[in-house]
Parts: C-alpha cells; structure tokens; sequence
C-alpha cells in the first residue's frame, strides 16, 4: 500500500495539469467566429487602450478642476535674531541689546469671481471626458469593421481555394478518362496535351489561392493583435439570403443613426466644447473678486480680511484677439461636422442601395449556378458519346466553378452589408451578448 501511494499522488498531478491546460487547447483548436474575432481585437488593441487612457486622464482634469473652487491656504513662518541698535518689540523702544523674533503666518486666498471661468473650465474638461469615450468608441467600430471585413476575406480565400481544388480534381478526372480513351483509340494525343495543359493551370491556380489564404489570415491575425505562430481557424456563421422584410429608407436609417452612431455624438460633443472655449475668451472680459485673508502671530499679533476687485481695463489686443479665434474655430467646427453629415448620409445611402442591389446579384447568381450545373452535367454525358470536344466541356466546367464562386462572393457581400445596415441602426458591429465593457 504505501508503494500506491506516489503513483497516485502523480497521477492526481497530471489529472490536474491536463486539466487546466485542456480549456486552452480546445480554445486553441476550436473555431472563431466573425463576432469573437472581433471581440477578440477589440480587447487586445494597443490604441484602444490609450483612449481608455485618455479617459482616465479626462478624469483626472475634472477631479482639479473641482479644487479650483477651493480656497488656497498658505502657512508661512520666520524666525531671525536682531542685533546692534533696533527696536524692542516687546516694549516698542530702542534698545542696543540682541533679541530673537519669531512670527507665524497663514493666508487664505477664495476666489469669488473670474468670470464663470471656472465653471466653463469644469464644463470643458468634463466634455473632453465625454469626448476621449465617444473617440474609443468609434476606434472600436473602426477596428471591428476591419476585422469584419479581414474575415469575410479570409472566408472568401478560403471557399475560392476549395473551388480550386474541386477544379483540380475535375481536371485530375479528366486526364484519366482521357488517357484511358487515347489508349483506346477513341480519342487523339493533342486532346490528352489540351487536358494536361489544363491540369497544370489548374494546379498552378490552387497554390495561388492557397497563398491567398495564408497572406489574408496573415492579415486577420495582425489587426486581431495575435502572432503569426498563434493557431486561428476561423468559421463563418451560416444565414439565409432572404430579401429585407422591410428595405431601409434612407432617411428613417439615418434619423436613427444620429442618436446611435458615435460621430454624432462626437461632432455635438466638439460643438459645445468650442462654445464653451468663446464663453472663457468672453469671460476674460469680466472683473474678478477675490477675498484674502492673513492671520500673523508672534511679536506683533495683527489679521485682515480683504475683497480684491481687479477690472481689466486695457492689455493691449490679446482678449479680443483670441474671442476672435474661438468665434473662427467655432465656426470651423461647424462646417467640418456640417461635412462629415453629408458623407454619413452619403455611406448610408450607399449601404441601402448596396443591400438590395447584393441580395438580387445573390438571387440571380444561384440561378446562374442551376443553369451552369444542368449544362455542366449535359456536355459531360456528350463529350462522353464523342458529340463535343475537351474544349467545350473544359469551358462548360470552368463556367460551372466561376458560378459557384460568384455565389459565394455575392454572399458575404450581402452579409457585409447586413452588419452596415445593422451598424447604423445599433452603433456598434457587435451583438449586445458581446459588447466591450
């Protein structure tokens, strides 16, 4: 029993080993969706964080923009020892004798007024916070949207290499057949050349798309922030192509778009932040209260209190000169956001046409691909009874594959163009189950 002992205790080790290292595995060897790869990016984004950065810093800037409206109390001291002729302080006479005098001090500086400076100021660091959140937000969407579409790219890589290698297999097929019927008799040397000349191009297009597939995962990993030794398999989640129950109008979308869509929220944001800059320049215009207090104790025991009223009258141009420059930025403000609206309503128009426009290519492409099968599958049956040449039916097969691809193209297309037209209704590329605290 206890020679037992060890070889249980080490089993129970590898157990918990093997247990703890398994959720990484099958993590590893599991499939990612377009949303988790997504999710994935987003979290791991360098400059993502450094706006979240950016937002902790905003807060900082609110939390001493809170303690301007404190007072500032200063304590001061002095200690010196006074000798030759001089006065007492004690008995207020001369006196020849040495003395020690010391004295304490403290000041207590409140400012009043300044011209609602420090409100406007709070105001301005409290919409920069506003601000710097909204910015992280549409760097998220911008990321997401490059990943989205780095993995619909993949995913077409990916499919166009299958169809080459279905196409090499034809061609693989085919060059058998055809060597069998030369051997025969039944068909001609230039037929079997014409059929391995095919082959090759269509092994030549394999390792071509196969390059395509590494170079697009290549890409995803890099915007997903993961080493190109990491393992990514990627899987596409499978949807209907079904016609928009109710196509989008253009201006609902975009009325809807302007309380979800972060570069509303950040051209409003910008607005008010300017306003609030030309309220300070005006301010400066102001006079400014300040009440002071000094209390002193030692040989002479004295204290004040006193408002200070100060009242710019003339300093030179500098308070006209930057009013000038907050009403000139304002309105700058106001024409780049008036820009930037035009070409939202632009995208979004674009997004509806595209979604119709993709869902009747889709539509028309798979009756393409029942036509090409049916005739495929014709001119293999007569190629086979001598009737046509390799020629033609090699043209048939290869219209047959370029269907299948065009399906598949016109699909993730439609797709992209679903998660736009979901973008601008939600704001964001993520469903709710995944977004990004």
């Amino acid at each position: 029993m206890k020679t037992r002992t060890p070889v249980r205790q080490s089993l129970w080790i590898i157990l918990s080993i093997c247990s703890t290292l398994m959720p990484e595995v099958s993590r590893a060897q599991s499939e990612w969706t377009e949303d988790e790869c997504m999710q994935y990016a987003i979290r791991h984004n360098l400059r993502i964080r450094n706006r979240q950065l950016d937002v902790k810093m905003a807060q900082a800037d609110i939390m001493a923009a809170h303690g301007d409206f404190l007072p500032s109390i200063q304590a001061t001291g002095t200690s010196g020892r006074q000798s030759g002729h001089s006065i007492n302080p004690l008995t207020n006479r001369h006196t020849s004798a040495a003395c020690r005098e010391s004295t304490i001090g403290l000041h207590i500086s409140l400012p009043i007024f300044e011209g609602f400076s420090r409100i406007h100021q709070l105001q301005i660091h409290r919409l920069n916070k506003r601000l710097n959140t909204l910015l992280s937000k549409a760097e998220e969407n911008n990321l997401a949207f490059e990943v989205l579409e780095a993995f619909y790219h993949h995913c077409f890589d990916i499919k166009m290499h299958e169809l080459a290698i279905e196409q090499r297999r034809l061609s693989e097929c085919y060059h058998e057949q055809m060597s069998e019927y030369v051997g025969l008799g039944m068909r001609s040397l230039s037929d079997l050349q014409e059929v391995k000349a095919r082959l090759q191009s269509d092994i030549y297009q394999e390792t071509v798309k196969s390059n395509s597939c590494r170079l697009s995962l290549l890409t995803l990993k890099e915007l997903m922030n993961m080493k190109s030794a990491d393992t990514l398999s990627v899987c596409m989640t499978e949807e209907k192509t079904e016609a928009p129950i109710c196509p989008p109008v253009v201006d609902e979308l975009y009325a809807t778009s302007e309380s979800t869509l972060p570069e509303f929220h950040i051209m409003r944001t910008k607005e008010k932040a300017s306003r609030k800059s030309l309220a300070m320049a005006n301010g400066a215009f102001y006079p400014s209260v300040r009440m002071e207090t000094d209390l002193n104790r030692g040989s002479y025991d004295a204290g004040y209190v006193s408002i200070c009223v100060s009242l710019p009258l003339f300093n030179g141009l500098s308070r006209i000169r930057t009013r000038r420059k907050e009403k000139l930025r304002l309105q700058q403000i106001r024409n780049e956001n008036e820009q930037q609206r035009l070409s939202l309503y632009k995208e979004i128009h674009d997004a509806c046409l595209s979604l119709s426009s993709t869902y009747e290519e889709c539509r028309l492409a798979q009756e393409q691909l029942r036509a090409d099968s049916l005739t495929w599958r014709e001119s293999e049956e007569k190629w086979k009874e001598g009737l046509i040449s390799m020629f033609e039916l090699l043209e048939k097969r290869n219209r047959y594959i370029n269907a299948k691809a065009e399906i598949v193209r016109t699909k993730l297309q439609y797709k992209l163009n679903k998660r736009m037209i979901r973008f601008y209704q939600e704001g964001t590329f993520l469903p709710p189950t995944t977004l990004i605290k």
